[in-house]
């Protein structure tokens, strides 16, 4: 999985330099970086501190976009803190939603429509995800079935 995500980061990168994402190309490379330390098992505490402070250095020193410039900044980061705060798939999939919206927003202000559209469909899928997992809907089905013993 992760193979396939640096493959998509890599082509999301290209996009972001030529349509003058800068921020959002650190924001990716940064995380081709962190994903290829995944798969190796290299990756630590430490080099995601690190990786996080050069991401949020260079980001905000090559920002051109102003506060729509930091939102995959903000994205990123907040991924990286849930991801290490909690094991919880329910958590994760918020998070995710809360990543694809900021990166909805830029992608339309570079015009980066590819990946707006993704990031729409992401969105969506994960809030499915979300829903038929929570415990409202395991509350609802475990009715459904106690109405249809009942009748």
């Amino acid at each position: 999985m992760l193979t396939w995500q640096l493959s998509d980061y890599f082509f999301t990168m290209i996009a972001n330099c030529l349509l003058g994402g800068y921020t959002g190309a650190i924001s990716i490379s940064v995380s081709i970086i962190r994903n290829t330390l995944m798969i190796k098992n290299w990756d630590s505490i430490y080099s995601t501190i690190l990786l996080v402070i050069i991401q949020v250095s260079a980001g905000t020193y090559f920002n051109n976009l102003g506060l729509i410039g930091l939102l995959p900044l903000i994205s990123s980061v907040s991924y990286t803190i849930v991801s290490f705060a909690t094991d919880k798939v329910q958590w994760l999939r918020w998070v995710t939603v809360e990543n694809m919206i900021l990166w909805a927003f830029y992608d339309f202000t570079i015009k980066a429509y590819p990946a707006l559209i993704m990031d729409v469909f992401i969105t969506i899928t994960t809030l499915i995800a979300i829903a038929k997992y929570s415990s409202f809907g395991k509350k609802k089905k475990s009715m459904n079935n106690i109405h249809a013993l009942l009748y």
